[in-house]
């Protein structure tokens, strides 16, 4: 399958983006020094490299830390790639917040309106049998996860310079 057609069928699917944005938020919550929850914003950000196969390679526990990331495109010489997210979250802004919508009514994340952060929420819940994920979209779940942690490690201001992205 086409690169092209991969991206679109991730990109219409919003449940597949609220597992992304609740395994991110697992992962932010989990790395933050005081399990702090991640704000709404960084949702936008993390979809855009989340449902980019280009932008999601780099993501692995091999890496330390989001600098380590973002300097795997400076060595590549693919910085252009790195640049997209500026647009990306733009062109993803509305199927992140049908993403957060469904992540939200299915149980997934809590949203409080006070603080404008996402919590992610236990599941308890057992999937039934042949409801299973696939592996390639566990294996998804598990770089929102890495990227959740990444994030957790910097404030916004650090983020957005790494990432060379304006809110």
């Amino acid at each position: 399958m086409g690169r092209l057609v991969e991206e679109v069928k991730l990109w219409n699917t919003p449940i597949i983006g609220s597992y992304h944005i609740w395994k991110f938020t697992q992962g932010y919550c989990d790395g933050h020094p005081h399990g702090d929850a991640p704000i709404g914003l960084l949702h936008f950000v993390a979809m855009a490299i989340l449902t980019s196969k280009d932008l999601l390679k780099p993501i692995s526990n091999q890496r330390d830390d989001l600098q380590s990331y973002v300097r795997s495109f400076e060595n590549t010489k693919d910085s252009d790639i790195l640049l997209s997210i500026q647009q990306r979250i733009r062109d993803k802004s509305q199927y992140t917040l049908a993403a957060i919508d469904t992540a939200i009514s299915k149980g997934l994340v809590m949203w409080d309106m006070e603080s404008g952060k996402l919590y992610p929420c236990k599941l308890i819940k057992r999937t039934g049998r042949g409801r299973a994920l696939k592996n390639t979209i566990k294996r998804e779940g598990e770089k929102a996860e890495i990227l959740g942690k990444w994030f957790s490690k910097h404030d916004l201001l650090s983020i957005e310079s790494y990432l060379k992205v304006v809110f």
